[in-house]
């Protein structure tokens, strides 16, 4: 049996030590694109409490989504914390009540404005470190569950906690990078497929020059004749999990399959080519 001490105590007295220190990387990435002197240009909102730029304030809000603290209340954790806000270059964390009127205030006003600096960091994130050939857009939703009474907030599919109202925000990321493309927020009511050929509009008009190949990839919640109809429209390659169907059902049987990998076969039900051309002006 190994031997050693059966009482042991752990004590740490020094202040600056942080579960945060990991939050320096990201601070230093921000300040290497200019993120807030880009917020300093671009967004414009009066304020009413001067004691935080509109720079800090975002990054407030943003370094608890990073972290993993999803509610403002846990996010409070950081307002003790003195080695977070000197790794991250605040003055000082704002309370709840300054963080729930500030969002409240800016909600309306600088939406477009976020999306707008979102979209010109994101152009110029695209050629970095050299200017892709192929872009994959991912198509996903997920479930956001709200307590109280929110806007827009509806009781509708919600497997975290059923009966809940939520919302069922609809993404869009490129599948190579990970990069956050462009996103709608919904009422947790509506289908998972609903809007999203909007958002695909919205997404491929931020496609830069040079880009041959677009592939669209989701799973069957997205799977509709109109998606499908604006994809080849487009002349995009796409990857859609498709619903069986009945006729879908009568060919399975018949077909022949092909092993790949263990455990896995694959068959070609149809065959139809892609020309990927449509939304960049270039032909492959």
């Amino acid at each position: 049996m190994a031997r050693g001490p059966r009482k042991l105590r752990i004590r740490f007295g020094v202040t600056s030590l942080t579960h945060y220190g990991g939050v320096y990387l990201i601070h230093r990435f921000l300040t290497k694109i200019g993120f807030k002197h880009a917020i300093a240009r671009q967004i414009r909102v009066r304020q009413r409490n001067h004691r935080y730029r509109i720079g800090e304030m975002l990054l407030a809000v943003l370094y608890p989504m990073i972290l993993g603290l999803e509610r403002i209340e846990t996010a409070q954790l950081l307002r003790q914390n003195g080695a977070f806000q000197h790794l991250t270059g605040l003055r000082a964390y704002p309370d709840a009540t300054t963080f729930r009127r500030f969002l409240l205030r800016i909600a309306p006003l600088a939406l477009r404005q976020l999306r707008k600096l979102h979209d010109g960091l994101l152009q110029d994130m695209v050629g970095r470190p050299q200017a892709p050939a192929r872009l994959i857009f991912d198509l996903d939703s997920t479930v956001l569950v709200v307590y109280g009474k929110q806007q827009q907030a509806k009781i509708g599919y919600n497997p975290l906690k059923r009966g809940r109202a939520s919302y069922h925000p609809l993404l869009c990321f490129e599948g190579q990078t990970q990069d956050f493309w462009h996103g709608e927020l919904r009422p947790g009511d509506v289908h998972t497929g609903r809007g999203a050929v909007e958002l695909l509009q919205a997404v491929f008009q931020k496609i830069p020059p040079g880009i041959r190949t677009v592939i669209v990839r989701a799973d069957k919640g997205f799977y509709d004749h109109s998606l499908i109809e604006w994809l080849e429209d487009h002349r995009a390659g796409y990857v859609l999990v498709a619903k069986l169907t009945t006729p879908i059902k009568r060919k399975l049987p018949h077909l022949r399959y092909r092993r790949f990998r263990w455990g896995a076969e694959t068959s070609l039900l149809f065959l139809k080519s892609v020309y990927t051309s449509g939304p960049c002006g270039q032909s492959s």
